[in-house]
């Protein structure tokens, strides 16, 4: 099955094959069926209008209809067949093609729709996106996203954000975290960046965690109900209990993915064997006078498990030291957790 892309394309080599001659009748009544059929028609024709009005000899058109049916080949054969195909392509193409090709790359990677946002504290922000994909951003969290023809990309550069994603099969889904990249075509999960780790929780359908930039790196597929986490020396990785920073590379956790959610949805705060840097962490997201950790995860301290209400928070921390060997002390316009064998004078910015 053609796109709307590859029809446009094969449409307007048809209606400027002969150099200053105007199409024929059948020919331009054909044309316009096929316009008003769907409005993405009209949209890609006008693309390559505007693209190749500096194209108008024939062979320079027939280059772009031979580059368009090389990707179209590309993408129905095998990797090395299609290799094999687009070099003898290009050999053929002379320098005409060439610029054809170039030409088709650079409309593939223009942008098409962007977006930056970024929510207050406490804040929780429901975006729709032209795939038809939703992205409910948490509570004092920041995102860049950027579409192209052939990319959907999206950098979480803080906090955590709850993903929706429609199905593309010609244009993966990516999110950048820190370190971590997740890839997915069509799925429901969410990504948290903590202190020195991304956390990837899935509801449904299949993510990939992978170290961003480390081709070749082993890489990790989570299914439904699967929680994967990745450290992020990006975000000052706790070190293990040798005191050598742990390797970055993702691993699967024993963790209920739905927690994940719960916080973005409902605004209940979920801690499963959380350490202090976690909790000062999530709580920032919900207050207005930051929590800071005296102590980084991994490095020793209490692992606490609880359940708060977003409304409770204050409530959470003045019970903290009672529920949990934990110290809480103001300081500096900060609320400073430590574990309680850390003395008062010990308890400093890390």
């Amino acid at each position: 099955m053609t796109t709307p892309r590859e029809e446009a394309a094969r449409w307007f080599i048809r209606m400027h094959r002969d150099a200053g001659a105007q199409p024929g009748a059948a020919d331009a009544a054909a044309w316009r069926t096929w316009m008003d059929a769907d409005p993405r028609h009209a949209a890609e024709y006008a693309a390559f209008e505007a693209l190749w009005q500096d194209f108008d000899s024939t062979p320079r058109t027939e280059a772009l209809a031979t580059a368009v049916n090389t990707a179209a080949r590309q993408r129905r054969n095998t990797r090395r067949a299609a290799i094999t195909r687009g070099v003898l392509g290009v050999a053929g193409l002379g320098t005409a093609g060439l610029l054809a090709w170039r030409g088709w790359l650079e409309w593939q990677d223009a942008t098409v729709f962007a977006l930056a946002r970024d929510s207050a504290i406490g804040e929780r922000i429901v975006l729709n996106l032209p795939d038809a994909s939703v992205l409910t951003l948490g509570p004092a969290s920041r995102i860049a996203t950027r579409y192209t023809r052939r990319q959907r990309a999206v950098v979480l550069e803080q906090g955590e954000a709850l993903f929706d994603v429609a199905r593309d099969a010609d244009r993966h889904f990516t999110i950048d975290a820190g370190q971590a990249r997740i890839t997915v075509l069509g799925t429901r999960f969410t990504v948290n960046r903590l202190p020195g780790l991304v956390r990837v929780s899935v509801e449904h359908g299949t993510v990939r965690l992978a170290v961003k930039g480390a081709e070749g790196e082993p890489s990790l597929l989570l299914q439904a109900g699967e929680v994967g986490e990745l450290p992020d020396e990006s975000a000052g990785a706790a070190p293990g209990a040798d005191g050598a920073h742990a390797s970055p590379l993702p691993r699967r956790v024993q963790r209920d993915a739905r927690d994940s959610f719960s916080s973005i949805e409902r605004g209940l705060i979920v801690f499963d064997s959380a350490g202090l840097g976690e909790i000062a962490a999530t709580l920032s997201r919900w207050r207005r006078q930051p929590v800071r950790a005296a102590v980084a995860d991994g490095t020793g301290g209490p692992r606490i498990t609880a359940a708060v209400q977003r409304a409770d928070v204050e409530s959470f921390l003045d019970a903290l030291p009672r529920i949990a060997a934990v110290r809480v002390q103001e300081r500096d316009g900060a609320t400073w957790l430590a574990p309680r064998s850390t003395a008062p004078e010990k308890i400093r910015k890390n």
